[in-house]
């Protein structure tokens, strides 16, 4: 069976996502992703945060300030 709740680092979210480092970082700042530290203190996201961030490239490319986007993914259910 597949681990669904499998964490992933920063930059593998980044790579996977096609952005920086920088980026998922500044998107967890402005509060449109989320992510929590390991024992390591390092940064962990789940699998759902890769929908996220493409659901947020995708609107920003349409034009749509990341004040809106924000304020459509504060609606969506936590873990989706």
């Amino acid at each position: 069976m597949i681990d669904v709740r499998v964490l992933l680092g920063v930059g593998e979210v980044a790579r996977r996502c096609g952005v920086t480092i920088a980026t998922v970082h500044f998107y967890e700042a402005k509060g449109l992703i989320h992510g929590q530290r390991n024992a390591g203190n390092q940064r962990r996201y789940p699998r759902e945060m890769l929908r996220r961030v493409a659901l947020i490239k995708v609107a920003q490319r349409l034009g749509i300030p990341l004040a809106n986007i924000h304020a459509a993914l504060q609606t969506l259910p936590e873990n989706r």
